[in-house]
């Protein structure tokens, strides 16, 4: 008995190493692959002169993958019909149409970074292959920048277009695709290679839906004043830009809440809004009249189901007709009227009154000042101020009291102090706000020399690229080059300097126009930052040599 339990005893023991043995372990494929595929031989050869086939193989040393290929490949210049491209292995076959090669032309296929490897995915970067059905390859090159007009930042993946000079149409970037194309950089950067001895068109867009032709309602342009005549490597710097619309249309109207009612168009324009029916022109009211804006905004009462309104636009004297449906009125008890005030978080900027813009048609004829009241804290004793005001428009009401500078202020409102035109009224409420005192801000003097005397936009962005200041500069043909320019009461922080060639003198920025080639105005960013302190002086010197 004792012999059988060893037996068992010793089997359960063998069975026990055996399983631990014949256990799995992870294979350790040691160092991650980090290597992109390597070329081993192309058929034909790169470079290749007399070129006259259909097939191209590209023979590499691991197996491949194509990898984003519509947006990678470029083929220059283009083909009548696109080529297929497969992965096969450790190769990849190029096939096009031979009837479609021009003769004594230089090709490139730049298939970016479409190549891959297989396993882990390392791209081939920078890949192009090169012939030509000619005796010789062109070696011509041509590289630049491309930049924003409007803030001359860089814009990567931007198209660029070279056309043949026999080309005449003037709608070329709209609806032919170009000869010859590459993409910027993401620093902007672009580079022609192998570019015959001829003459050129040249453009370039953002090509945002990448169908190689400009779509202008979407998409910015650039354009080359003169034709790019090649004799030898050359340069070109283009500065994009977005037309402004041929045409005036509403894109939409909205209501967003009952009494008041919003045209919004497709670009800035300068249009009036009156009643259809001339009866009703005590219950419409437009804000901003007369000056040019994309969105017009609407208050409106007593009026039900449909705003009828004449568009009258100011400059060519057209008048149109425009129906509003309004939201049904649904019967509530009285609602609390909404306001904002001007003081932005809680400080009320320098020299300014205080201000209630109300969401509604006020009735201005009932507002009680008795309801109003106005505290100001000066070393612990409170001052009450009688309240002085004035009603600005039909829902922006401005305080006239005097405010003193780097002040803590309480304004208290009772109920009924004021009521919209719907006999609503305000809800009891207490503000406290301080005011903005001189000493809290900066100076900023500009001490500008140019090159050439014509009007100037000179202004102070932020990082945002908001304009905190503006002025204008023009000369006079018996003065110098030279101006000095003053910003005051600045609020601390970084800034730039911002300069427009204001050619036509309208102290606006002006965007280019393709059909009448004509370039954007000119912009010059200083690249020194401002800093501005508090109670602090700053004097910058610039010198514009463009």
């Amino acid at each position: 008995m004792a012999k059988q339990v060893l037996k068992i005893l010793l089997f359960f023991i063998a069975s026990v190493l055996f399983n631990q043995c014949a256990q799995v372990a992870p294979l350790n494929g040691g160092k991650r692959d980090l290597n992109p595929p390597k070329l081993i031989e192309a058929l034909p050869s790169s470079l290749s002169t007399n070129f006259n086939t259909n097939v191209i193989i590209l023979k590499f040393d691991e197996f491949v993958q194509l990898k984003d290929l519509s947006n990678q490949l470029i083929i220059s210049p283009k083909l009548k019909t696109a080529p297929e491209i497969e992965a096969d292995g450790k190769k990849i076959k190029i096939s096009f149409k031979k009837e479609d090669l021009l003769p004594n032309t230089t090709y490139r296929f730049y298939l970016g970074q479409a190549i891959a490897d297989m396993h882990e995915g390392n791209a081939l970067k920078n890949f192009e292959y090169v012939f030509s059905t000619g005796n010789v390859i062109d070696t011509l090159k041509v590289k630049g920048i491309i930049l924003e007009a409007f803030n001359n930042k860089p814009l990567p993946n931007a198209l660029i277009g070279l056309y043949n000079n026999d080309l005449l149409k003037d709608s070329l970037p709209y609806s032919v695709v170009p000869n010859y194309i590459c993409r910027s950089n993401d620093n902007g950067e672009f580079a022609f290679s192998y570019l015959p001895r001829t003459t050129f068109k040249a453009y370039a867009y953002d090509d945002k839906n990448k169908n190689s032709l400009y779509d202008a309602e979407i998409e910015k342009i650039a354009f080359s004043d003169n034709d790019l005549a090649l004799t030898s490597d050359s340069s070109l710097k283009f500065y994009l830009f977005k037309e402004d619309p041929s045409k005036t249309y509403i894109k939409k109207t909205i209501t967003p809440y009952d009494g008041l009612a919003q045209i919004i168009f497709n670009k800035k324009t300068r249009k009036r809004i009156v009643p259809l029916n001339a009866n009703e022109t005590n219950n419409v009211s437009e804000t901003n009249v007369n000056k040019e804006k994309d969105t017009i905004s609407i208050y409106y009462k007593n009026v039900s189901d449909t705003l009828n309104l004449k568009l009258i636009d100011i400059a060519i004297k057209k008048t149109d007709t425009l129906k509003i449906p309004l939201p049904k009125k649904i019967a509530s008890t009285k609602k609390v009227i909404g306001y904002t005030i001007n003081a932005i978080n809680g400080s009320l900027p320098l020299n300014s009154k205080l201000t209630l813009s109300f969401l509604n048609w006020m009735d201005t004829t009932q507002t009680n000042l008795l309801k109003i009241k106005l505290l100001s804290k000066d070393d612990s004793i409170v001052a009450l101020s009688a309240i002085k005001g004035r009603w600005l428009t039909i829902n922006t009401f401005e305080f006239t009291n005097e405010l003193k500078e780097g002040k803590n202020y309480t304004l208290k409102l009772d109920t009924n102090a004021f009521f919209n035109t719907s006999s609503n009224t305000n809800d009891s409420s207490r503000i406290n706000f301080k005011t903005q005192s001189k000493l809290e801000f900066g100076k900023v003097t500009l001490k500008l020399l140019f090159n050439k005397k014509q009007p100037y936009i000179i202004q102070l962005i932020n990082d945002k690229e908001e304009v905190i200041r503006e002025s204008f500069a023009s000369f006079s043909l018996s003065s110098s080059n030279a101006t000095s320019v003053d910003f005051t009461d600045v609020t601390p922080g970084t800034y730039f300097v911002k300069i427009i060639f204001d050619s036509n003198e309208n102290k606006k920025w002006d965007t280019g126009n393709l059909h009448l080639k004509q370039q954007p105005e000119r912009v010059v960013i200083h690249p020194k930052q401002i800093k501005v302190l508090s109670d602090w002086e700053i004097e910058e010197e610039i010198l514009i040599k463009e």
